[in-house]
């Protein structure tokens, strides 16, 4: 104990309530489109799972571009007329109607922070009295569509746990595990919506430094478990454009019919080494297995594609919408009260954020709170960028 204590004193200080970025409200930092129903043609492939084997189907299908404009983003144009009306009920398989309209910016899905984590015996701290179930049980049985996994560099690879010794239990030890668990639920569920992995390298708090060649091992790593037709990679989103920005802003997300099926991992570190090194200086992210978090001040980058923002950054928000970004936040924490978690919920349901993780994606003893999309199941139409024609079933049904 007296080692565990010693720690606490060295390691809460660094770690926080949460996770590396902070707000007045939320432990998050913060700070052109363009419009066109040309037709696109879009490749589908999607993974079938039959007994043990995995078999691709690819399917080409011409749409409209379903573009938005302003900072508030509204669909234009054919993206909301013709047979797109028609996808009231659909289970959300690839070739629905809808599927060629909606994209990963038109939902809003449930997810959770430190999603491995369980509450050790002793909490040494409030933010640490929680637990989650398996990734695969969040999948299925809570509908979470997004993750973040805290990394650490250990004698035999990169394991997952938030604090070396006071807070270290893992429903996946390693990153590999974890990636595992996801991948095969996936394969399983193919028509799911895009899964979305948030990867925070966590050196301070437990393990070995990471240095820049480590993230060579981090990457290799993620393809280890993650084949080409099922991991979502910058270079993916890029396509025939000059840098994936250049795409957002040409064509917006790919659509479900594309992204079904899809996992996108996500470099949640920001403004510090790792993130300076696995962006080559904030220049590109070529060649990367994961995406990396953008700041306000990075929005015009050519790799900016998706930001953790707080609730209240209400003009950074604006901006993520109108640059067609896909946008996180942290909701509730364990820690704090139902009525501060409620109102918290509301607001970035309301402000249109894409992934909103909490502590809480189910029910739990003493508290009165859950993050719950009643009207979404795992996911609801984004109230400020989805088309009129989107429904929740269209999305994906449970």
């Amino acid at each position: 104990m007296r080692l565990a204590s010693g720690l606490a004193l060295a390691w809460l200080a660094a770690c926080g309530p949460a996770d590396t970025t902070t707000t007045a409200a939320h432990d998050t930092t913060g700070g052109a489109t363009t419009t066109g129903t040309d037709p696109t043609t879009t490749t589908t492939t999607a993974p079938t799972t039959t007994g043990d084997a995995t078999t691709t189907t690819t399917t080409t299908t011409t749409t409209a571009d379903p573009t938005s404009t302003g900072a508030v983003a509204s669909t234009t144009g054919d993206a909301t007329t013709g047979d797109a009306t028609t996808g009231e009920g659909t289970t959300g398989t690839t070739g629905d109607a809808l599927d060629d309209v909606l994209t990963p910016q038109h939902m809003q899905v449930k997810g959770t922070h430190n999603s491995y984590h369980v509450r050790p015996l002793v909490p040494f701290d409030a933010s640490h009295d929680y637990t989650h179930e398996p990734l695969d049980v969040q999948l299925d049985a809570q509908g979470v569509r997004a993750f973040e996994l805290d990394v650490h560099k250990g004698l035999g690879g990169f394991e997952v746990y938030h604090i070396s010794v006071i807070d270290a239990v893992s429903t996946c030890p390693t990153l590999g595990a974890c990636l595992g668990t996801i991948r095969g639920w996936s394969l399983a569920h193919p028509a799911h919506l895009p899964i979305v992995v948030w990867i925070e390298i966590k050196d301070s708090t437990g393990g070995l430094p990471i240095g820049a060649a480590d993230l060579d091992a981090l990457d290799d790593t993620i393809r280890g478990v993650l084949a080409p037709d099922h991991l979502f990679t910058p270079d993916d989103l890029q396509g025939a454009h000059d840098s994936p920005r250049a795409a957002l802003e040409a064509d917006g997300w790919p659509t479900l019919a594309v992204m079904r099926g899809k996992i996108l991992v996500v470099l949640l570190n920001v403004e510090e080494a790792h993130a300076d090194d696995y962006t080559s200086g904030y220049t590109t992210l070529a060649g990367r297995a994961m995406f990396a978090r953008a700041t306000p001040a990075q929005f015009t980058a050519p790799w900016a594609a998706i930001a953790k923002l707080g609730i209240g950054e209400a003009d950074a928000i604006a901006e993520a919408h109108a640059a067609r970004m896909l946008i996180a936040t942290n909701v509730c924490g364990a820690g704090e009260d139902d009525a501060t978690c409620s109102a918290a919920l509301a607001d970035a349901q309301a402000a249109g954020i894409h992934m909103l993780k909490d502590d809480f994606p189910a029910p739990v003893d003493g508290m009165t709170y859950f993050l719950d999309l009643p009207d979404g199941d795992p996911a609801r139409c984004n109230p400020v960028t989805a088309p009129p024609a989107c429904t929740s079933a269209a999305l994906e049904a449970l």
